[in-house]
């Protein structure tokens, strides 16, 4: 029984590893579980530390799926933001929903928060490495898009501007060779190829497939 306690233990410790291991090489810090975030309504700026000007401090706890809920200072559940990924930047607290595949500014007002979607060009302030395709760039009539690779690696961030959705979409490949993260729209593609994001496959007016062509 203490060898399968063990094991499974280990098991455990090595996928939280993977998991906390496995987003892009960005350099802003997801909010960790159980990490703290404070909020301050006379600046309307988030920050990591807890100090004595914020309104009130948040606790990131386990929420439904992937997601995590945030309880106030009592416990209490205070919100949450959908998202996956959470990071400050400049003061704002910053989402990312593999579901919608965007971005979100997260605001805070009467006891509840709003969420914004991020435009292009303020991903692009936040993330200058990547290149950013947005879906209505692919051809209406093949749902492809066509991308040059140039020496080195090239690090891509799909971003949805649609009102679709995208659970259960994930990237394929037959020839190109790419690394993928726990964030669904980003890939770091090392070797050229056919790229393909859709659910298992399938294409239809519903869950449409889309085709990277990296050249």
């Amino acid at each position: 029984m203490k060898k399968i306690i063990l094991s499974l233990f280990v098991s455990i410790f090595f996928a939280m590893s993977a998991n906390a291991n496995n987003f892009p090489d960005i350099k802003y810090k997801n909010i960790k579980y159980k990490g703290k975030i404070s909020y301050n309504s006379e600046t309307n700026t988030w920050s990591n530390a807890i100090n004595k000007n914020a309104d009130n401090y948040f606790t990131k706890v386990k929420g439904f799926g992937d997601a995590y809920d945030y309880e106030d200072k009592d416990r209490n559940f205070a919100f949450s933001t959908d998202c996956e990924y959470e990071f400050i930047y400049n003061g704002s607290l910053i989402g990312y929903s593999n579901r919608d595949l965007k971005f979100y500014d997260i605001t805070y007002a009467n006891g509840g928060i709003s969420k914004r979607p991020l435009t292009i060009d303020e991903i692009q302030a936040i993330l200058p490495d990547y290149n950013i395709i947005t879906l209505s760039q692919f051809s209406k009539n093949t749902n492809a898009f066509k991308i040059k690779k140039h020496v080195g690696d090239l690090k891509i961030l799909l971003y949805n501007d649609t009102d679709n959705t995208f659970s259960g979409y994930s990237f394929y490949s037959g020839n190109a060779k790419f690394k993928h993260f726990l964030l669904k729209g980003f890939i770091v593609v090392q070797h050229p190829g056919m790229i393909q994001f859709s659910d298992l496959g399938s294409h239809s007016y519903e869950k449409p497939c889309y085709v990277l062509l990296v050249r």
